[in-house]
């Protein structure tokens, strides 16, 4: 704060304070103005005017900059700023800087100072509790941060509720969050007038809303007017991006308690009830969901499932759902055709296979206890026959009778299909919803005798699908498929109009597979970011994660470890203990990049729920990635299991005469392909080592290990931590009960070792190196 005031004093003109109350505007700009000749002005004082100033001053301070908003007012104070360049200028506003001052800030002449560079960070709070001679340990200090996200009142509330040595515990938490906000009230609420007040309320369940949700949800028509005012007027209101709002963490949490407070059971429960209707109208059915059962509405719940499951059967939707799923009496599920197959995929995508049959079952007698022209039975038939060619744990090899006996079903309108999610948001037919590893013996054989019934049966998700399947599965082979993508990228524009994204995504997911093969990874990106790109201005979200994780592993590739830490640090699913079968390719992302972070047990640890379904579900190519990423992990541990584990993976990709699956690890496997001495004197297992070696030419760092963490002795390891903890020497003999001369070397080793020179720096390496938590 201090350079930034000083270079306005050397070379600028305004300092323009924006931020809510309570983030010491007031108190920082009386410290950073000490000894200058300052005059201070509040804007809402009644007798405030800038005709008539007195001469002797060097800074002028207006305070309630935001009420300033007279027309003739402004324009006398940009001829004051104008008219004395030596002079300077401290605005302090709750609000935004007005479009009047854009120009100064355009030209370099005005800084502003948001909330963001007000909050305090952990030396902030320590150094504040100092000076309040309030005793606080760093584990509060953290506990602090935490709550008050390092809102300056906040914190100095909760100092004086700590003072006489009382620990930071819920109880100071409550206290503190109670006069934080009663200030509120006082400060910023009461002074809103009433219709402004109700608007606040109406808003403040919803993290985020646009215009049309604040119109619906507050029944107010003057919406516009009144967010348009909040975004000018105060900092309480923030643009997530151009049509979406949310409020400032504290200030929605104080507008929830005085919800509280205020609204009756009654009226809460309504503001949910029109929330979800918008989400509703939006198709938005998880959101929608979550605010019905907040209103009470359990009747609409059962209602939204149903459509749900009518509308969205693929297998994107049920994980969100499930919660809602579960809480439904069982007896409203078996009067309901699509909520047993609702249930029936959520019990196998939670690997509850038994479960699974059990509601599959429950289906069947319900279609076999009504007559065949009953339309509740027609429906259930239909639920059948799309569980039978979905459900996860039922195998390929019975849908090349399934296909053409459901074709004939729909041609004699027996029966009428939901739509189905083939590739379940992968960029992927062959291994998508299903793993068509089978097919893929006699590719050519069904292509021409399936492909009609199967486009009839998946209709829009048919379209393009025959051809993209075929190549992908030559592709898998290690055949040159040049020809096929020719004639199957011009029917991009065919599946754009006609079909899904579904298979639009799994197209350009093999063009890029087939880009980065050839070495054209740049290529192979771009393919990727410019899909990625229009389906996100499409609303097309599901596919986006599937999508960062496509292009991590092109990171990898390309040796960008910056790029893969990124991704890992902010979208990996990084939580073993729940699985989500749907994430596969995430964690199997996930497993590669703490590989290349030499982070094997880590990598072992990803991995391991994966097995159970992999195996349950005859995932051939997903079993051929998970045994090489553990024997790759394996051998970084020195552990001769990863010979079985290649062997396996080997022996699948041989079934089937798969090359690309194993090839493209490229230069991380060679050296254990080249190891394990495998006894295979076929024509596949040459193209393959033939093919591996190519990879390995286009990436030779692929997965490649940083610095081995056993190039750190166990003590030199435990000396790093306690240096990046900020630890003395003289600290870290105590901790260790060593002699200090003895930490000194170890320091040393250890800085040499990482290749720098200073403690700090050290902290920088090992946090890049994994050798720490990036937490």
């Amino acid at each position: 704060m201090q350079q930034k005031f000083d270079s306005v004093m050397q070379s600028g003109r305004i300092l323009f304070f924006s931020a809510p109350c309570g983030f010491g505007k007031t108190a920082l700009a009386n410290a950073l103005l000490r000894g200058h000749r300052t005059l201070r002005l509040c804007a809402d004082a009644p007798d405030f005017t800038l005709r008539t100033l007195p001469k002797n001053w060097d800074v002028l301070l207006i305070d309630d900059f935001q009420l300033l908003q007279e027309q003739e007012t402004v324009q006398m104070l940009c001829e004051l700023i104008r008219a004395n360049p030596a002079r300077r200028f401290v605005f302090l506003s709750r609000g935004v800087p007005p479009s009047y001052l854009t120009a100064f800030q355009y030209t370099g002449l005005m800084t502003t100072l948001e909330p963001d560079d007000l909050l305090f960070d952990r030396e902030d709070i320590r150094g504040f509790f100092a000076a309040r001679k309030v005793a606080v340990t760093e584990s509060e200090i953290n506990g602090i941060l935490k709550e008050s996200i390092g809102y300056p009142l906040g914190v100095a509330v909760t100092a004086r509720c700590m003072s006489g040595g009382k620990p930071f515990a819920p109880e100071i938490v409550a206290q503190a969050y109670r006069e934080v906000f009663s200030y509120f009230e006082d400060a910023i609420y009461r002074r809103f007038d009433l219709p402004m007040r109700h608007f606040l309320l109406d808003l403040a369940p919803f993290e985020r809303f646009d215009l049309e949700m604040a119109r619906m949800v507050s029944g107010d028509p003057r919406a516009g007017n009144l967010l348009d005012w909040l975004l000018h007027n105060t900092t309480m209101l923030r643009y997530d991006d151009v049509r979406h709002f949310h409020f400032w963490p504290q200030f929605r949490a104080f507008l929830l308690w005085e919800m509280e407070k205020e609204c009756s059971e009654e009226k809460r429960r309504a503001v949910f009830s029109r929330g979800a209707l918008y989400y509703e109208l939006k198709e938005d059915y998880a959101h929608a969901l979550e605010c019905y059962t907040k209103s009470g509405d359990h009747a609409k719940i059962s209602e939204l499932l149903t459509r749900n499951s009518e509308q969205h059967p693929g297998m994107g939707h049920y994980s969100e759902m499930e919660k809602y799923y579960r809480a439904l009496p069982e007896s409203e599920i078996l009067a309901s055709p699509s909520l047993m197959q609702g249930m029936s995929m959520l019990c196998a995508l939670a690997m509850d296979y038994e479960g699974s049959e059990r509601w599959y079952g429950a289906l069947k007698n319900f279609a076999d206890c009504r007559k065949k022209q009953d339309p509740a039975a027609r429906q259930a038939r239909s639920r059948l026959a799309w569980l039978d060619i979905s459900l996860p744990q039922r195998g390929v090899e019975g849908m090349i009778k399934t296909f053409p006996a459901v074709f004939r079903l729909l041609t004699d309108k027996e029966i009428t299909l939901p739509p189905f999610s083939v590739t379940s948001t992968l960029p992927s037919i062959m291994n998508g919803g299903k793993d068509f590893s089978e097919w893929s013996k006699k590719d050519d054989l069904l292509y021409r005798t399936l492909r009609t019934p199967v486009e009839a049966v998946l209709k829009k998700d048919g379209v393009g699908l025959a051809d993209c399947a075929v190549a992908e599965s030559k592709f898998e082979k290690g055949e040159n498929i040049t020809e096929r993508m020719l004639a199957l990228i011009p029917q991009v524009s065919e599946i754009q109009q006609k079909g899904t994204p579904d298979i639009e995504f799994a197209v350009n997911g093999l063009l890029a597979r087939c880009q980065l093969s050839k070495g054209q990874a740049a290529d192979a990106r771009r393919t990727i970011e410019t899909l990625r790109a229009r389906f996100e201005a499409q609303g097309q979200t599901r596919f986006l994660p599937n999508m960062d994780a496509m292009l991590c592993r092109m990171a990898l590739h390309c040796d960008d470890q910056d790029s893969a830490d990124e991704w890992y640090r902010t979208k990996a699913p990084r939580d073993p203990m729940h699985l989500n079968v749907m994430k596969r390719y995430q964690y199997l992302t996930q497993a590669m990049v703490e590989i290349a972070q030499n982070r094997p047990d880590a990598a072992l640890l990803t991995l391991s729920p994966l097995e159970r379904y992999i195996q349950g579900c005859g995932r051939h190519i997903d079993g051929i990635h998970l045994n090489i990423l553990c024997a790759l992990a394996l051998y970084r541990k020195k552990d001769d299991a990863w010979r079985a584990r290649l062997t396996a993976a080997l022996d699948t990709a041989a079934e089937y005469s798969f090359i690309t699956p194993v090839s493209v690890y490229s230069a991380a496997v060679l050296p254990l392909l080249e190891k394990l001495n495998r006894n295979d004197d076929t024509k596949w297992y040459k193209r393959l080592m033939a093919a591996v070696r190519t990879q390995a030419t286009y990436y030779p760092h692929f997965l490649a290990p940083r610095m081995a963490a056993e190039e750190l002795t166990p003590t030199e390891l435990q000396i790093l931590h306690l240096i990046c903890a900020d630890k003395s020497n003289a600290e870290i003999a105590q901790i260790m009960n060593i002699k200090l001369p003895t930490v000194k070397t170890h320091v040393s080793h250890v800085l040499e070792k990482l290749d720098v020179k200073r403690r700090s720096e050290a902290k920088t390496a090992a946090k890049k190196l994994w050798l720490i938590s990036n937490h």
